[in-house]
């Protein structure tokens, strides 16, 4: 259900927001984006493969902190109109923010999904949820004829939407592992 409603909300907005983006964004700006994700991934991955217990207990902090600073780059963005300037703070809340919650999501479905087959079940049905929504999204896109300032708050809602659901599954997957140790802990 999460994948579905914020990957409706990404895939209805992101072709506006993209092409406004692109527009305005230099070829070396864009490669700078790569750069900097791509070092984030090479660095948090290292620190959550080092950390990712500690890291993991701050999983909900991530999803709030990431829905305040989407909020004001949102705003920051419609208040300036600067969406180069928007583009490159968007880039690092990702590369920090982001990218932790990303990674503290794979160690989230590997305690909630703790086999094979019900890792394997999941990505697959997740992978097929999310295609089904983006091709919601995108007919939806097709037809919407909305501001580029509409679309990064019905952007930012989504992922604001997308974070609620993650730290609901974060305290959810927690409960159910105390219980699971309180049960069988004594015993193992």
């Amino acid at each position: 259900m999460a994948t579905f409603l914020t990957t409706i909300f990404h895939s209805s907005t992101y072709p506006y927001i993209h092409k406004e983006v692109i527009m305005v964004a230099s070829d070396s700006l864009i490669a700078l984006n790569q750069i900097i994700n791509c070092i984030s991934i090479i660095v948090y991955g290292w620190i959550w493969n080092n950390k990712s217990e500690k890291l993991f207990n701050f999983y909900p902090v991530y999803c709030v902190l990431e829905t305040v600073f989407g909020i004001l780059t949102t705003i920051y963005a419609i208040t300036t109109r600067n969406i180069v300037a928007y583009y490159l703070l968007d880039t690092i809340v990702f590369a920090v923010i982001t990218r932790n919650i990303c990674c503290g999501g794979v160690k989230l479905r590997a305690i909630r999904y703790n086999s094979e087959e019900k890792r394997e079940h999941f990505d697959n049905n997740n992978n097929s949820v999310s295609s089904l929504a983006t091709i919601l999204g995108s007919v939806i896109a097709m037809f919407l004829n909305l501001n580029f300032e509409i679309m990064l708050c019905v952007a930012t809602f989504g992922n604001m939407i997308d974070n609620l659901f993650y730290i609901f599954i974060f305290y959810h997957t927690k409960e159910c592992r105390k219980k699971r140790k309180y049960t069988y802990g004594d015993y193992m």
